[in-house]
């Protein structure tokens, strides 16, 4: 499960700049839409599934 306040921790970001990050990651189908306050489901489960969806941004 991932949260927009997790991003905030781990990466040291403001709650708006955490927010357009998850907005992103939702995007691109790395974790599953917002339900309110509940964190979302991470729907990449292996590195060799976010490496394929890397490849297809052109980010490799």
């Amino acid at each position: 499960m991932g949260s927009t306040s997790l991003i905030q921790r781990k990466m040291k970001l403001g709650y708006n700049r955490a927010g357009r990050v998850m907005d992103q990651l939702e995007e691109f189908g790395i974790v599953g839409p917002s339900m309110g306050s509940k964190a979302r489901e991470v729907k990449v489960k292996t590195s060799e599934e976010l490496m394929q969806i890397f490849q297809r941004m052109s980010l490799v």
